[in-house]
């Protein structure tokens, strides 16, 4: 599974998540309104003028902030609903592929994962958007004073009257070219001071203006908090209840196809297409093991065997002298080699095949190939005996040390036909 993950980013369910809980804090950071536009304050004004008659002058009307902040946070429901939307998405997606990968051979049982999990991440998404849901009429509703958005209301008022004093002295600086250019200082200090009473009437008045101006900066304030608060949670609402639990649930979906034999033997009813695809390639490696084979026959009757210093071919009518029954071939030519043995053995890779102990490879530096021994040659004798069984005769070789070793060989298909030969010997 680890594997699975590395090799394959899509796989990587949490990482891709958190592009959507990105998006999903974009999306709610762009629909704020220009709390500090002159726009909005002049619009927000023409509100308050409206509810005229329903607070006492000079004082923040609780029903109008709830009116207010309740339609801006409402634009946080859409991409609510679509990150939630986005994230059973790429849930579904996430498990589809995952078991196209460790379920290749049975279709039967992918298509059942992708419609459990379809049918889970259903129900979770609609739980999860009822809960996004409440925690939006949560934010709308629980405006209490507190000293964290209080000192947050503070911050922006500071704010805003820090650039009405950057203005006032701006618009200074831009009459008559300000002081430097031969301005008077009086009248500078004047025209300063005008200007910040001027900002001071409109933002602590009793007027609408000066009304719209602290309710702005009581609704950024406290829309800049909420909105944080909103997306974090909304991020855990959305793990907690559609990526945590699908696991789970798909956990607690498989036992009940436990004790359905009928079921269980369907989802692991291979493919058609690849059992047959299995099949040819089965074919086609006893084909090229044959060919080999053959290749490797054809090799030993027609090339004459290399001279080696390490090994000497000798006749097949003695053997140093040694003589252990009559072995002749059929269908193939009788080879004696001797080998010198090194530290690391004769160097073989051996197989039983049909009761007979056929070479079937070499290791680097081999001495047995080094002798002249060949793919194919079947192993007659060791040191002038015959061998037993294939495991008796891998424990003889391993048992030889350093030095010279007799061996007799068919190349072909080789019979024993002596007498005193044992007949489960080939």
């Amino acid at each position: 599974r680890d594997r699975l993950i590395v090799v394959n980013p899509n796989l990587r369910l949490y990482t891709r998540a958190l592009v959507i809980f990105t998006e999903l804090q974009s999306r709610v950071v762009d629909a704020a309104p220009d709390f500090r536009s002159r726009r909005f304050i002049d619009n927000l004004a023409k509100d308050l003028d409206g509810l005229r008659g329903r607070e006492l002058p000079g004082f923040m009307s609780a029903q109008s902030f709830y009116m207010f902040i309740q339609q801006y946070i409402d634009a946080w429901l859409p991409p609510a609903r679509m990150a939630a939307a986005q994230t059973r998405a790429l849930a579904a997606e996430v498990v589809a592929e995952l078991f196209s990968k460790i379920a290749v051979s049975y279709p039967v049982l992918r298509e059942e994962f992708v419609q459990v999990t379809a049918t889970i991440l259903e129900k979770t998404e609609e739980k999860c958007i009822k809960l996004l849901e409440a925690l939006i009429l949560r934010e709308k509703d629980p405006f209490t004073i507190n000293e964290f958005l209080q000192a947050h209301i503070n911050k922006l008022r500071y704010d805003r009257f820090e650039s009405a004093v950057q203005s006032a002295f701006t618009n200074v600086a831009a009459q008559e070219g300000g002081i430097s250019g031969g301005g008077s200082w009086q009248a500078a200090k004047e025209h300063v001071a005008s200007a910040m009473r001027s900002w001071y009437r409109d933002a602590h008045g009793v007027s609408s203006a000066a009304n719209a101006q602290d309710m702005a900066a009581i609704l950024e304030a406290y829309w800049t908090l909420a909105s944080k608060r909103f997306v974090d949670n909304a991020c855990m609402t959305l793990d907690q209840h559609i990526l945590s639990t699908l696991g789970p649930k798909l956990q607690e979906q498989c036992y009940q196809f436990v004790h359905n034999e009928q079921q269980l033997e369907s989802f692991f009813t291979e493919d058609p297409k690849i059992v047959a695809k299995r099949k040819d390639l089965i074919q086609l490696r006893d084909r090229l093991v044959k060919a080999n084979t053959a290749m490797a026959s054809i090799q030993a009757h027609r090339a004459p065997p290399p001279r080696h210093s390490t090994g000497s071919r000798q006749p097949d009518s003695a053997h140093n002298g040694i003589s252990h029954g009559d072995i002749s071939s059929v269908g193939g030519q009788l080879i004696r080699i001797t080998i010198d043995i090194g530290k690391a053995g004769l160097g073989l890779q051996l197989a039983d095949e049909g009761g007979r102990v056929v070479v079937r490879g070499f290791r680097p530096g081999s001495p047995a190939q080094q002798a002249g021994m060949n793919l194919g040659d079947i192993l007659l004798e060791i040191n002038g005996a015959i061998p037993g069984t294939f495991m008796g005769t891998i424990q003889k070789l391993k048992s030889l040390g350093p030095g010279p070793v007799h061996l007799a060989l068919d190349r072909g298909t080789a019979k024993h036909i002596s007498p005193a030969a044992p007949a489960h010997l080939p």
